[in-house]
């Protein structure tokens, strides 16, 4: 952005300059002038400045070469200027100025220290043939053309440093702003996962406390309090495998625990998870499509089961019957991606207050406990996590693993092309 700004800044002025120093030539001046051809090479820095200006730099495969379209320009526009200073009087034209000006705009637009110099040496020495190849210099031409040259390359010096420590300052904003935005995020998710662990527990807590209750102040027949028994017994062990998720998932944060890693097929992972599915739908009538070959993935099989699990148990718990489901696996480059496709237009998402909103109109912010731990997981494999809402009512769920090195993978493994029904 910066170096688009400038050369924005740079076009623009060569526009209202250019016709201001051409006037110059028309008023008395030291040293011998052609005015028709030094007003000749000015029109071709326009031409040239015009042709650049106009080019899509945003669009298109001219975008990739923008540092060479613009040192094309630069070179052009300064090799154009010390012609029209040859012709115009050399050492004492009036074009001195603007030569300064385009070199020193030509050093700020520079991304690089090795350019800048050699636009410094260029201009140096272009303004020294012109003004030496046409006119004899005196002792006080000399000394003049001199001058000229140090201050060249003094204010294109200057230029380019205060460039550099404009980029370096705008850099530093732009990675300022990301690591807020970064921490922002992080604090969002952070609520998410607190506001959703407190959803998850309450209701365990709230069985175990209401049927404590009815036990400890009624005389209840004993098979009644066998049920009640069950139904506490039932809600504790839910509660202990939430807390031992949720410290399993505290320990993978922090590195405190080591991922076992092995060889394994997501395929046969995602099939042994699709049980959770059949509150939702019938795992027999799911569409799984899988390419003939799949890579092996590097994975903790029983943390990585963990975390399928909680997306087939978040579909099942948010969607509801009659939910249809699509599940894919494919290999991108370096990575394996497992896509789950799910749409229930009657499916809605019970908040914590207990009302409930159609799943079309879900806050992806309010985090789903499930989904959290399952993001965590992947996060400790290297992979990325991530939940879209598609048009046609579709909520789509993506998960991306690396796939093993190249030395340490074994031969690929053919699987069926598309499974359906039954052939899972």
């Amino acid at each position: 952005m910066f170096r688009q700004n400038l050369t924005r800044v740079l076009g623009n002025s060569l526009w209202v300059v250019i016709p201001l120093v051409s006037l110059f030539l028309f008023l008395p001046h030291e040293g011998g002038t052609r005015q028709e051809t030094a007003l000749f090479f000015l029109l071709g820095v326009l031409l040239v400045n015009i042709t650049t200006l106009m080019m899509p730099y945003r669009e298109g495969f001219l975008a990739r070469y923008i540092n060479s379209i613009t040192a094309a320009f630069l070179f052009s526009a300064i090799v154009l200027l010390c012609g029209a200073i040859s012709f115009s009087g050399g050492v004492r034209s009036p074009l001195f100025p603007l030569l300064l000006l385009v070199t020193g705009f030509a050093c700020g637009l520079s991304t690089s220290s090795r350019t800048s110099a050699a636009l410094i040496v260029l201009a140096s020495i272009g303004h020294f043939l012109a003004c030496t190849l046409r006119f004899p210099l005196s002792s006080r031409d000399l000394q003049l053309l001199v001058s000229q040259l140090f201050f060249l390359c003094l204010l294109s010096f200057l230029f380019e440093r205060l460039s550099m420590e404009s980029r370096e300052q705008a850099q530093e904003r732009a990675k300022a702003m990301e690591e807020l935005r970064s921490l922002a995020e992080m604090n969002r998710a952070a609520s998410g996962f607190v506001s959703a662990v407190s959803f998850e527990m309450r209701t365990p807590l709230t069985s175990i406390m209401g049927f404590s209750e009815l036990l400890a102040n009624k005389q209840l027949p004993p098979e009644m309090e066998r049920e009640h028994l069950g139904i506490i017994r039932r809600e504790a062990d839910n509660l202990s495998r939430l807390v031992e998720d949720l410290l399993d998932v505290s320990r993978l944060e922090s590195g405190k625990v080591r991922l076992n890693k092995e060889p394994a097929r997501l395929d046969e992972l995602v099939r042994a998870s699709l049980p959770r599915l059949r509150p939702a739908c019938d795992p027999a009538q799911v569409v799984l499509s899988v390419p003939e070959r799949l890579p092996r993935v590097m994975l903790d099989a029983k943390r990585m089961k963990r975390a399928l699990d909680g997306m087939f148990s978040f579909v099942s718990r948010r969607f509801g019957s009659g939910t249809e489901t699509r599940v894919s696996l494919k290999d991108e480059g370096r990575e394996v991606v497992f896509t789950l496709n799910i749409r229930n237009r009657e499916a809605s998402v019970l908040r914590e207050n207990g009302s409930r909103i159609p799943l079309s109109h879900w806050d992806q912010s309010e985090e789903d406990l499930d989904l959290a731990i399952a993001n965590r997981i992947v996060l400790a494999h290297g992979g990325s996590f991530s939940a879209i809402r598609a048009s046609g009512g579709w909520l789509t769920l993506v998960t991306r693993l690396p796939i093993m090195d190249t030395g340490e993978m074994p031969a690929e493994i053919p699987l069926s092309t598309v499974v359906h029904g039954a052939s899972l």
